[in-house]
């Protein structure tokens, strides 16, 4: 309507008459839905629209320029803005893209911008060209491979402006390197041409790439796209996909000869049993809390209310209510946040309970503690994975690798004795050491494969560990070195030895990035074991290392004489006194840290040292939605502590230094080949 009326105003400029007909090019209809429904606008001024929107679904078409919409989804239940369905359409997305992706969450597939490349690939049929500008994801993103496979096979040639700009979830060099971005937005963007040349060529599309460069203002963008102006003037090389679809940052072939770390093919045989993602709550501010006491408050007061809008919302629609159950639910963000389970709950009229063992600690980020509500039941965590069967209670120990899975950051690796978030290692992938098997099945039978182990095996409050590295897992690595002697335990921490690495890291550096991590024998395993334990004891146990030696805390003259406002917590995060040197820290208006090593920054862990952690996550945050404050002053008091989080800072400092020490201390990275011999990668 607004192009309609546009026209007219440039007619009146013009001098022209634009009559009482409109536009003639202009459609009023939802684009993905036109050949989902027959009720298209009609009747009355809509009556020629109607005409037009049945000459388009019957024109042929073969260019198609757009500027792709871009909407995953809802952010949160409490919107109430859920995205539409069109069956059609995410029907073809089903039996192309998301059929031919590896990702284990393909939801980002049906979200309006693959919904419209979708659609205007087959609205263009055999023979035509899509045009668009977009979010650059696609051309090396996980989830985006089956894309990227189909159109290999949809079309015949396709070219691919890389203008980069993706600063999103990077920092330091990396986020540099992308230079500035041609918009205001934070995600890379690309100019891309689809061509069906309509010859039936024999093979796959040839793609052209173009990687506008390293470290360029928008300026300089600017310029390079008004000197190229066209594909025509534009220098391209041509890409050779691999078997995966990688266009860009392509896998190394000989990392999938390695054991998987896990896997989902019983078939296949990997190092650990099972695995898990962290926990997602998809409320955080209600279910993470610094102090113990406030989370069992906000619990209680959600649980309350969710069962109180149950009861009227019931209520209601007993009565006779024209509305449904959803349209009647409140979506007060001060006094709840509704996930898709908790809006079944009210539908069904079924009580939400409260998990009385769900209070126990978790690891929020790395080296961050927080008190956390773990529900099974998933009322008041969106997933919990396999994460009950790792820690059912907090009674049960264990302890997990966490392989981070963020394409958008160097690799990181993190070890856990707790309950992980899902971001304490950015989507990252928990391999644990053990397992617990409940000895009484859910219908109340006893597991008889659990009573008769009872002499043999560790029991936990009616729950039986299990070993997660496989019996073959064993028994190869003792045919391999040759070693009856090597443990479990030492193929764990040889694990998490490798997978720090840093040539493993280089070399499939593109790998990491789009799988889960496999694992070679290499040679050295001893030292390989031996480094991994001592760099897990540092990680699980760092709260009690010692500081650094070269630390200096500097109080003012005035600094409170009560330790706990000495070293009290600002709601503003702390800072480095020079961002350049990195060097110092200012703690609060009393305390300054100096004396930190440099070097100490090196170490980073999803793109962050731990002491840029400490700066990220320690400070008092009042949640914009619920109104909820999370203080870490409240941890401190409740570690009896006033010292706890400058103390951590000393002692990270030396973790950070004895981990480069550790990790440089691996050996030369070889990988043993089929007869046991050792070939150096590089």
């Amino acid at each position: 309507m607004n192009i309609e009326a546009m026209y007219r105003e440039l007619c009146e400029e013009a001098g022209l008459d634009a009559g009482d007909t409109g536009f003639p090019g202009i459609s009023l209809t939802d684009t993905f839905a036109m050949d989902e429904r027959q009720n298209h606008l009609g009747g009355g001024v809509f009556a020629e629209n109607t005409a037009r929107v049945e000459q388009q679904r019957t024109a042929a078409i073969s260019v198609i320029l757009m500027n792709p919409p871009y909407s995953v989804g809802q952010k949160s239940a409490n919107d109430n803005n859920q995205n539409a369905k069109y069956p059609l359409v995410d029907g073809r997305i089903a039996d192309t893209y998301a059929k031919r992706s590896t990702a284990t969450l393909k939801n980002g597939l049906y979200d309006s911008y693959y919904r419209a490349l979708r659609w205007a690939t087959d609205r263009i049929g055999e023979r035509g060209v899509i045009g668009f500008i977009s979010n650059s994801a696609f051309i090396d993103g996980n989830t985006a491979d089956g894309v990227r496979l189909t159109w290999q096979d949809e079309f015949d040639e396709i070219f691919v402006f890389d203008l980069r700009g993706a600063i999103r979830g990077k920092q330091g060099d990396a986020a540099k390197k992308e230079g500035q971005n041609v918009f205001d937005i934070m995600t890379g963007v690309a100019i891309t041409f689809l061509v069906k040349t309509g010859e039936g060529g024999d093979g796959p599309a040839k793609i052209h790439y173009c990687d506008i460069g390293d470290y360029l203002t928008r300026e300089e963008k600017f310029e390079i796209l008004e000197r190229d102006v066209s594909v025509a003037g534009t220098e391209f090389t041509e890409i050779t996909p691999n078997e995966a679809g990688d266009w860009i940052n392509q896998r190394d072939q000989r990392f999938g000869t390695y054991q998987a770390i896990a896997s989902k093919d019983p078939h296949e045989q990997a190092v650990f049993g099972l695995s898990s993602n962290g926990l997602k709550t998809n409320r955080d501010a209600w279910c993470y809390n610094f102090d113990e006491d406030e989370l069992r408050r906000n619990i209680h007061a959600h649980v309350d209310y969710l069962n109180a809008e149950r009861e009227r919302v019931y209520r209601a629609i007993s009565n006779g209510a024209d509305k449904s159950a959803e349209q009647l639910i409140r979506r007060d963000s001060t006094r709840v946040s509704w996930d898709r389970i908790n809006i079944s709950d009210v539908k069904r009229n079924r009580p939400t309970e409260l998990y009385q063992e769900g209070f126990r600690l978790g690891i929020y980020r790395p080296f961050l503690k927080q008190s956390v509500y773990f529900d099974p039941s998933q009322r008041l965590n969106n997933c919990t994975y396999q994460l009950p069967k790792l820690w059912p209670t907090a009674s049960h120990d264990n302890l997990a690798i966490g392989s981070q899975r963020e394409t958008r950051r160097d690799y990181s690796v993190f070890i856990t004795t707790l309950p992980p978030d899902l971001e304490s290692v950015s989507k990252a992938q928990w391999f644990p050491r053990y397992t617990w098997e409940p000895l009484e099945s859910a219908d109340g039978a006893f597991n008889l494969d659990a009573l008769a182990a009872f002499e043999n095996d560790v029991i936990v409050d009616g729950y039986r560990r299990l070993d997660n590295i496989t019996d073959e897992t064993l028994a190869g690595y003792r045919r391999v070195y040759v070693d009856d002697s090597i443990s479990k335990d030492d193929i764990f921490y040889y694990v998490y030895a490798l997978l720090h690495h840093p040539e493993y890291r280089e070399c499939y550096a593109a790998d990491l990035k789009k799988m889960l991590p496999r694992i070679p024998h290499c040679a050295g395993f001893a030292d390989y074991a031996r480094i991994g334990r001592a760099l897990a004891d540092l990680h699980i146990h760092y709260e009690n290392l010692p500081a650094h030696e070269a630390l200096q805390y500097d109080f003012t003259a005035d600094a409170p004489d009560d330790a706990y406002e000495r070293y009290r917590i600002g709601n503003k995060k702390m800072s480095w006194t020079k961002r350049t040197a990195k060097t110092a820290l200012k703690y609060n208006e009393y305390l300054t840290i100096s004396g930190i090593p440099a070097e100490a920054n090196d170490y980073q862990i999803g793109g962050r040292s731990p002491l840029e952690w400490i700066i990220d996550r320690y400070y008092i945050k009042t949640d914009k939605a619920s109104g909820i404050v999370n203080d870490p002053n409240d941890w401190l008091r409740e570690q009896h502590n006033p010292r706890y989080v400058a103390d951590l800072m000393g002692s990270l400092v030396t973790l950070s230094l004895e981990t480069q020490r550790l990790v440089s201390e691996l050996p030369t990275f070889e990988v043993l080949d089929n007869v046991g011999g050792p070939h150096t990668m590089s």
